[in-house]
């Protein structure tokens, strides 16, 4: 036997560890982000759907009885004095009071960056996947030889 075929195991075990530690992992991150990012997007949706009803149902006048969701699917009714105006959430924390107007072009604003973010991780998935290919196609050559 020469050296570089007892090399072969460690170097197969060394392709398979990066694999799993660190490729997989990576990929995993990615996904987790997207879901997230999409979520994000599936939410701002909902509100531009809600404003869009509020503006059609035109009750400035009367107010809005609703049911509010205060975690773990459990709901309270509420109603709301002034449903020309809506609290968004801008990021970072931050909420801010704007007319159903200024909230439709905030969501878009916010939503297209969402949207950018979403490309440049389905990117990095589509690189990641990638490398897991080179990877294992590294290892069917080794485990050949």
């Amino acid at each position: 036997m020469t050296q570089s075929e007892i090399n072969i195991p460690q170097k197969v075990l060394k392709y398979e560890t990066f694999l799993n530690d660190v490729l997989k992992a990576q990929l995993k991150k990615i996904h987790h982000k997207l879901d997230y990012l999409t979520t994000e997007v599936a939410e701002y949706n909902q509100i531009k759907q809600f404003i869009d009803t509020m503006k059609k149902a035109n009750l400035q006048d009367d107010g809005l009885k609703t049911q509010v969701d205060i975690g773990c699917s459990f709901f309270i009714e509420s109603k709301v004095e002034d449903p020309s105006r809506i609290h968004i959430n801008v990021g970072c924390g931050i909420w801010v009071d704007l007319s159903l107007e200024e909230a439709i072009f905030v969501i878009n604003k916010r939503m297209k960056y969402l949207e950018s973010q979403m490309a440049i991780y389905e990117d990095q998935s589509s690189t990641t996947k990638a490398h897991i290919k080179m990877v294992l196609l590294g290892l069917a050559e080794l485990q050949k030889v």
